[in-house]
């Protein structure tokens, strides 16, 4: 999925990982993201809004031009809080908690994701 993306969109990961893992664990997808934000680099935790501000401040976008790929029902409240429209990759079919910012699309594969993207 990332492959038919990357050079074609700017591409950047926001993880709760410390600096050094973050980076190992992205670059093992074989993918050149153009960010990689840490909740070490960010001063954050997700689901706090910075390290989503700060991923959308180094791509150079506006939320509403991007589309934040969740796997995680708590990166709804953070996406939110920015106004970042999320698909969810929800693997395992957790439950939503109380109170979440609906999810753009909520899917237990990325198949939707490519016609959600080519819209």
């Amino acid at each position: 999925m990332l492959g038919g993306l990357q050079g074609r969109i700017p591409l950047g990961v926001v993880t709760n990982c410390a600096e050094k893992l973050g980076r190992l664990a992205a670059a093992r997808t074989g993918i050149a993201f153009d960010t990689i934000v840490t909740a070490e680099r960010a001063g954050f935790y997700k689901p706090h809004p910075r390290p989503y501000r700060l991923a959308l401040d180094e791509l150079g976008v506006r939320p509403q031009d991007c589309l934040f790929v969740a796997g995680s029902a708590y990166d709804l409240y953070g996406a939110a809080a920015v106004g970042l429209p999320v698909y969810w990759h929800d693997r395992i079919g957790m439950p939503i908690p109380p109170d979440t910012p609906p999810p753009k699309a909520h899917h237990r594969s990325l198949e939707p994701l490519k016609e959600l993207l080519n819209d």
